[in-house]
């Protein structure tokens, strides 16, 4: 067995410092924390993330009143999911997240099922008895319709907005973690 003995005062303190800075590391993981979410905020900026760069919409059909602007940015047509995340540091644990329910489906991608159903559409009705094309509010409306929709699946792609994915994290986020672990290990941080 090798012993070994420091003698150095300077040395004993800055070994000192660094036991005491250990003993609650919170404020390493907050600041890890908030380099993940950091990065995530990039990522919507760039609309990327760790598997590149995030598949586009399906091409978009004519535009018409209501429907979403093709020149905004993906996953930010009301910015809700965006300005959900959020990031903590709690002992030993770093977190990054958002509680909003279908962040999942974005995240990592999957099939949606849209069960079967019956609805009422409403129309306005002309003088002559012919009935328009378009769909109006139901307090507009002077005909109204029953409509049966069969059951349908939507294959959604990945878009990972976090900085990991496949149990990997993004290329450079590891030296933003380690900035943060260096800057907390020398009392810079």
């Amino acid at each position: 067995m090798i012993t070994v003995k420091i003698t150095d005062n300077g040395v004993k303190e800055a070994m000192a410092s660094l036991s005491r800075r250990m003993a609650d590391p919170s404020p390493i993981m907050q600041a890890i924390a908030e380099a993940l979410a950091t990065q995530t905020a990039e990522n919507f900026i760039t609309e990327s993330g760790p598997l590149g760069k995030w598949p586009p919409l399906k091409s978009p059909r004519k535009k018409r009143a209501g429907q979403r602007d093709q020149t905004a940015q993906l996953l930010q047509d009301s910015g809700r999911l965006r300005n959900s995340i959020t990031a903590t540091g709690i002992g030993n644990t770093a977190v990054v997240g958002t509680n909003v329910v279908y962040a999942a489906i974005h995240q990592f991608g999957g099939q949606i099922d849209i069960p079967a159903r019956s609805q009422q559409s409403y129309f306005k009705q002309d003088k002559r008895g012919s009935v328009g094309r378009l769909f109006v509010r139901k307090s507009a409306s002077n005909f109204a319709q029953w409509h049966t929709r069969g059951q349908t699946s939507i294959e959604m792609p990945a878009r990972p907005f976090l900085p990991f994915a496949n149990g990997k994290l993004q290329d450079g986020v590891e030296s933003l973690v380690m900035e943060e672990v260096a800057k907390f290990l020398t009392g810079k941080g």
